[in-house]
Formats: structure tokens, C-alpha cells, sequence
């Protein structure tokens, strides 16, 4: 919203993404047999052991090169991506929903000893107790969404916060739409209305994420010292119908005129049509 390159819109976080593989069935259509099932979730663990294996490799690789002041000669862009990871740098944000993925993935990561951020984690409400043992923290949403099972309850994805957030559980909310982000505010104000109350949500869209992200020394809250980031508004943020009347994004007052907001404007001012005589 304001700045225009990506180094403008660098707040100093960096992690790697990991879509981990669904050991689960696929649904009520799934008509594997319980041996094709079993073969296909090894096979799955298999190929995330073999990567990982590899990053170990190049790894050790690395570090002899740089011993010897030498640059290794095949440039492989996957276990680059991964060895900051390896070693502790950044973070990999582990993309599991279902339940049965949940567990397996912490299973493994605590094996691994990745540092890691559970993201997705739709179903996280039903495993509290392991991800609270787990230490990891969560990213969930969005919370505006239906639930993932037949048998669930109309609100489980409305409740699945809140429920994380009274296991001890350290939640940020998300929209995982880059077209909607606009809508975190009301995604939060739904997961407020259905348990998590309205401090907690607040937490989870400011002071959560940054701490989650390491970045908390200059962002999620008003302290002296941290970056000016703040808006005010006429109302409850949470809700659809609230205003805001004023941007600050690093100290500067952003104006909020836009076309959308112009063409309002416009047509609030609008003339009749036919002239009256």
C-alpha cells in the first residue's frame, strides 16, 4: 500500500514453504486398499527423507568448500533453497490440514529437528494437545470457510482459533488469498465471535505473526521504538461496516483516496436527470 519495489515491501522476515505430503485418505471417494493406502503414505515419507537426506549431503558439502575457499561446481537452486533451513536460519512453513497429516509432520519434523511454522492446519482444533507438546507455532485460515469433513460441526473452522489459543497454542490468522487480504480483519472478527474474543483476535493479526516471524523488535505492536504502522478507525475493525479514517505505514500519513473511493464520491453527488421547470 505504500512503496513501490520489493525492498520497500521487505519487513526483514524470510522462510521457506512446504507443502507436506497427505498421508490421509483422500476423502469418502478414496477406494484404496489399506495395502495401496499404506504404500502410497510410506512412499510419500520416503521422498521428503530422500530431499532431506540430500540437503545433509550438501550441506557437509558446503562446508568443506567454503573450509577450502572453494566454490562448489553444480549449482543446485532446491538444496540452496533448503540449507538455510538445514542449518537453522530460516524457517519452513509446513503447509498440513487433515488431522492424521498434522500428527505425521510433527512426527517428523521433531525428528528432523527442523524449525519449523505449521501453516494450513484446518483441523488443528482436533490435535491441540500434540501441537502444544510440539512447541511449533500456527498459522491458520482462512476461518471464513467450510468445514473439511461431512460429520463436522457447522462451525469448526470458525471455532479451530480459538480452541489452539486456549491449548497455549500461539496462533496468527491468515486469508491464504493474496486477492483477499483485505478481508483478514472480518476472518478475525468471525474466529473473535465464535470463542476466541476480541484481544486475542486483535493478537493474532499483529503482535502473534510478528513474533512468529521474528520481526516483533520493530512490528505488531505500539511501543516506543517499534515502526509507525497504525490506522484508526470509526468503529470495530472487526466489523464490515467500519470506517477507516486514517493510514500511518513508517510514520507517513497515507492518503486512503482511491478510484473506488472517488467514484463514491461522485455518485453521492450525482444530479437528477431531467431538469425540473
Amino acid at each position: 500500500m505504500f512503496g513501490y519495489t520489493p525492498e520497500q515491501m521487505y519487513a526483514g522476515a524470510e522462510a521457506v514453504i512446504m507443502n507436506f505430503p497427505s498421508t490421509g485418505r483422500r476423502g469418502r471417494f478414496d477406494r484404496r486398499s489399506e495395502e495401496d493406502f499404506k504404500k502410497d503414505s510410506e512412499k510419500a515419507i520416503k521422498n521428503i527423507d530422500d530431499i532431506w537426506d540430500k540437503v545433509a549431503l550438501y550441506a557437509r558439502i558446503d562446508s568443506m568448500a567454503k573450509v577450502q575457499n572453494k566454490i562448489p561446481e553444480d549449482y543446485n537452486p532446491q538444496m540452496d533453497a533448503l540449507l538455510p533451513v538445514y542449518r537453522g536460519q530460516k524457517k519452513l512453513l509446513v503447509e498440513v490440514n487433515k488431522k492424521e497429516d498434522i500428527l505425521v509432520a510433527i512426527k517428523w519434523l521433531r525428528e528432523k529437528k527442523i524449525k519449523a511454522v505449521l501453516t494450513g492446519v484446518s483441523e488443528g482444533g482436533r490435535v491441540t494437545e500434540e501441537i502444544k507438546k510440539s512447541n511449533y507455532d500456527v498459522i491458520t485460515g482462512p476461518v471464513l470457510s467450510v468445514p473439511g469433513r461431512a460429520n463436522a460441526a457447522y462451525d469448526e473452522a470458525y471455532r479451530n482459533v480459538s480452541k489452539m489459543v486456549e491449548a497455549g497454542i500461539r496462533v496468527a490468522i491468515r486469508t491464504n488469498e493474496a486477492e483477499n487480504v483485505r478481508n483478514l480483519p472480518f476472518n478475525a472478527g468471525f474466529a473473535a465471535t465464535y470463542g476466541l474474543g476480541i484481544e486475542e483476535a486483535l493478537r493474532c493479526i499483529t503482535i502473534n505473526p510478528a513474533q512468529i516471524f521474528e520481526v516483533d523488535k520493530l512490528y505488531g505492536s505500539l511501543e516506543a521504538g517499534k515502526i509507525a504502522n497504525l490506522f484508526i478507525s470509526d468503529g470495530d475493525p472487526f466489523e464490515p461496516k467500519t470506517r477507516i479514517t486514517h493510514l500511518f505505514i513508517r510514520g507517513w500519513n497515507v492518503p486512503l483516496e482511491s478510484r473506488q473511493t472517488l467514484l463514491n464520491d461522485e455518485f453521492l453527488e450525482r444530479l437528477p436527470g431531467i431538469n425540473e421547470e
